[in-house]
């Protein structure tokens, strides 16, 4: 059990919660609109994954990243994980 935690830590952790909360909606929000270029993708007879498209949302997330003082190397792990998770969406589809 952790001490009592004072209220300036129990307000960050709060609001550390509420981004939580945020950028797991727009997550979802993410995954409803890949769903879309899957569909799309699929009566159209693409592949899943697009070789140009991801190398150039490499570069943009690092640039991002970099921009907002984040790890680039991070930032660019977390777009492969959800390139990942959109591909293997598209190909259940």
């Amino acid at each position: 059990m952790e001490p009592k935690c004072l209220p300036p830590l129990q307000a960050l952790r709060a609001e550390l919660d509420d981004i939580d909360g945020q950028w797991l909606a727009l997550l979802a929000r993410r995954f409803a609109v890949t769903a879309e270029v899957g569909q799309l993708k699929k009566t159209q007879n693409l592949p899943a994954r697009d070789p140009e498209r991801e190398a150039q949302q490499r570069a943009r997330f690092a640039a991002l990243a970099s921009e907002s003082g984040i790890d680039p190397v991070f930032a660019q792990r977390l777009l492969q994980l959800l390139l990942d998770e959109v591909v293997a969406r598209h190909q259940r589809v």
